[in-house]
């Protein structure tokens, strides 16, 4: 995978030239449909955790909430202090296992 991003349709791809999925009969079109819902599922699983939930999918990572205080930042260009809100964000925390591997690499 010498490219510099890989796509929604290239994990489809990938996907379906697999052996076992080619086993299971599964068209590419079911396999895009199984992808594109299972994305789905995770993003309103993400948008409905609370602060102290998480979404673990072992080997993988984990997804989750944390929320950010309220500070004072600076205009980097006029120095003058702007107040940014406490928010939400995401994050995302690799796995043991996808640890390894990226170290490997």
């Amino acid at each position: 995978m010498g490219r510099s991003k890989m796509t929604k349709s290239d994990i489809v791809d990938s996907v379906y030239e697999d052996s076992e999925i080619r086993e299971c009969g599964m068209s590419r079109k079911e396999v895009a449909a199984v992808i594109v819902k299972f994305v789905e599922k995770l993003k309103e699983s993400i948008e409905n955790l609370d602060e102290n939930e998480r979404i673990e999918l072992r080997g993988f990572g984990t997804f989750g909430i944390k929320k950010r205080k309220a500070r004072i930042a600076r205009n980097p260009k006029t120095g003058q202090e702007v107040k940014v809100p406490s928010r939400k964000s995401p994050f995302f925390k690799a796995g043991r296992e996808m640890k390894q591997i990226i170290m490997k690499g």
